[in-house]
């Protein structure tokens, strides 16, 4: 499949166009990709914002509420973390303890610690702690994309 990029500061609303000769299972999940959610809304101070999926670098849960921390930000969304995760997880959103859920594709490093847990550093700089009960399946996910990366490229 081809591939082609334009950027054109004319067009009112960005766009996406897709020309095919044959419509194949490459097509239909490429079309249903694109339709999936790529945004939510967040509130903070009592005003709602569009928040998208690639500017949450984890969420978490405070006292019953649910938080999205972007990376100068923190907005409380309208869901529990259990809906949070079974809508996103799919997209990269990994639970990494009780109450945390993280977006993978925002991780710097990741850093072996004692007592079988691991830090999580973070593109910002913040650092989040994969606690033991999460980390089998947190590894075996990772090693999981890894792969699947390799067989794609």
């Amino acid at each position: 499949m081809k591939v082609n990029y334009y950027w054109d500061e004319t067009v009112r609303e960005n766009r996406v166009d897709i020309y095919c000769r044959v419509r194949d299972r490459e097509m239909d999940n490429l079309i249903e990709f694109l339709k999936e959610d790529f945004c939510l809304y967040g509130k903070e101070g009592g005003a709602m914002r569009q928040i998208y999926l690639n500017e949450i670098y984890y969420v978490e849960v405070v006292e019953r509420r649910c938080f999205a921390y972007l990376e100068r930000a923190v907005y409380e969304l309208d869901c529990s973390l259990k809906v949070f995760l079974e809508r996103y997880e799919e997209r990269g959103f990994w639970q990494i303890g009780k109450s945390t859920v993280v977006n993978v594709k925002r991780i710097e490093k990741i850093v072996p610690d004692i007592n079988m847990r691991m830090h999580l550093v973070m593109e910002n700089g913040e650092k989040l702690i994969c606690n033991r009960a999460f980390k089998k399946d947190f590894m075996k996910r990772l090693k999981e994309k890894k792969e699947d990366l390799h067989e794609n490229h």
